[in-house]
């Protein structure tokens, strides 16, 4: 799987399939940065563009219930700390 960032000086990256992007993208020179890593601090928020959406997990309840508070408008936000690497993916850090 590769994962993209559209933030500038970050490079794309292969990663394996099935990687969680909270174990991938957590480090120092990350272009996501996770707080609470379980849904609920929303630290870890981005639009996600995926090759292939219907792939990607379904929102956990408490992931759903922060996307329907602080994102809303955003169709294809989700929390980096809940996504697996299915299918290549291009991230937009949101905050």
């Amino acid at each position: 799987m590769r994962i993209s960032f559209e933030a500038e000086g970050f490079p794309a990256m292969d990663v394996p399939p099935g990687a969680p992007l909270a174990d991938i993208l957590d480090g120092p020179h990350s272009p996501v940065f996770f707080g609470c890593k379980s849904g609920n601090c929303g630290t870890c928020l981005v639009d996600v563009n995926a090759d292939q959406p219907t792939l990607l997990s379904v929102p956990s309840t408490d992931e759903r219930e922060f996307l329907e508070t602080h994102a809303a408008d955003r169709p294809t936000a989700r929390l980096a700390c809940q996504l697996k690497a299915v299918c290549n993916l291009k991230l937009k850090y949101l905050n």
